[in-house]
């Protein structure tokens, strides 16, 4: 998840979170389909790079889970840390009903064209969802 955008999500939480670089193996992202957002799905012999998180409150968890809303599933995985080290995360992954188009997807075009787009909806989820 773009840093940004985790910010917005878990507020005031977001403090006192660390962050490392991590590779999760056998795991591809994809394009959802009508979206510009990706999902991860279980794929043999691909990796996904990105960050895992450490000092993730409860609340935090709970603001995740509802952003993530029911299309995608939390998922306990085993990622590879930059240093060869392991460690156990949770991350979330394409739930059965998720409309998923093969191709792959790219964060860093998603940063340049879409992420602005996706921080004004964020901010209007927020009000919607925080009252």
């Amino acid at each position: 998840m773009d840093s940004i955008v985790l910010k917005r999500v878990i507020g005031g939480c977001y403090k006192g979170i660390q962050k490392r670089q991590g590779i999760l193996k056998d795991f591809k992202r994809v394009k959802v389909k009508e979206a510009h957002y990706p999902a991860i799905v279980d794929s043999k012999g691909d990796k996904v790079e990105g960050l895992v998180v450490y000092g993730i409150a409860n609340d935090a968890l709970l603001l995740l889970d509802e952003f993530e809303d029911d299309e995608y599933r939390r998922k306990n995985v085993t990622v590879l840390l930059r240093d060869d080290q392991k460690t156990k995360a949770a991350t979330y992954v394409a739930g059965p009903n998720m409309a998923l188009d093969d191709e792959g997807w790219c964060f860093s075009t998603w940063q340049q064209n879409h992420r602005k787009e996706f921080l004004e909806n964020l901010a209007i989820w927020n009000r919607i969802e925080k009252g």
